[in-house]
């Protein structure tokens, strides 16, 4: 990939990025059952999640967090997210093993959900700061606060930009069955850019889609969630829990936000 030069990419990137390719580039992440139930492990433990309450996973995906909870006796879970194709693996994993979660199709900037619904909201797996200016990323934000029962807890996590800026690698690649995942980044003063070439071994070319996240510390982070009206924040970085070591982007580290309402 030797394009030296960052590319253009559109502010709605993330309509179309997170299909059944992501899937795949990404198992290594998204669909690890292992990885899921450790941090589901850390959600509980985090939020002190009781099983009777009510819980939106916000930019769910497939569910992998939501449906983890509901093995575990979660009986009230919700997933919202942009992605047809998440969503609709998502519905199929439930009704094949008969698990009660609710998945809707919305933008998580306008969430089609009445005030007071939760009594906890997730935002996981760095799906913040997608927006074209910081107030779209607060607006999200205040939708969560929005939703939430008064006393309701928020839990938000991204990736750790000392350890992008320090030691993520500009370049990276594996294997993801027929497909080899080629990646180039560029740390931008805000951003994170990334160029992701995908090839098929059979098909031959699969993807070339730029896209960028906006990077927030910890500082960062307690200013967007005051604004969205957030009290008692907490910020700290997360504990690496995977199995095996390698370059997973930007999710290598990850902060994580508890905030109250």
């Amino acid at each position: 990939m030797p394009d030296p030069h960052p590319p253009q990419v559109p502010p709605d990137w993330w309509r179309t990025l997170f299909d059944e390719v992501y899937l795949a580039t990404d198992a290594r992440t998204v669909q690890d059952g292992g990885l899921t139930r450790r941090e589901v492990d850390g959600l509980i433990q985090a939020l002190k999640l009781q099983p009777r309450e009510p819980i939106l996973d916000l930019c769910g995906g497939h569910g992998r967090h939501a449906l983890e909870l509901a093995r575990r006796g979660y009986r009230r879970v919700t997933v919202l997210d942009f992605s047809f194709p998440l969503l609709t693996l998502g519905k199929a994993q439930a009704r094949e093993s008969r698990l009660p979660v609710a998945f809707l199709r919305a933008d998580a900037a306008r969430v089609p959900l009445a005030h007071e619904s939760f009594q906890a909201v997730l935002l996981l797996a760095n799906s913040f700061g997608y927006g074209a200016a910081p107030e779209d990323d607060v607006a999200i934000l205040r939708e969560c606060h929005r939703v939430l029962h008064p006393g309701g807890r928020f839990f938000l996590e991204v990736a750790d930009p000392d350890f992008i800026r320090r030691q993520l690698s500009a370049q990276s690649w594996h294997e993801a069955g027929d497909l080899v995942v080629c990646r180039r980044r560029w740390l931008m003063a805000e951003y994170l850019v990334c160029r992701e070439l995908v090839l098929s071994r059979s098909r031959g070319l699969v993807r070339d889609q730029g896209y960028k996240v906006r990077l927030y510390d910890g500082a960062g982070l307690r200013h967007c969630l005051a604004k969205a009206g957030f009290g008692a924040i907490e910020v700290a970085g997360l504990p690496d829990l995977y199995a095996q070591e390698g370059d997973y982007g930007a999710l290598n580290r990850r902060l994580g936000a508890t905030a109250w309402k």
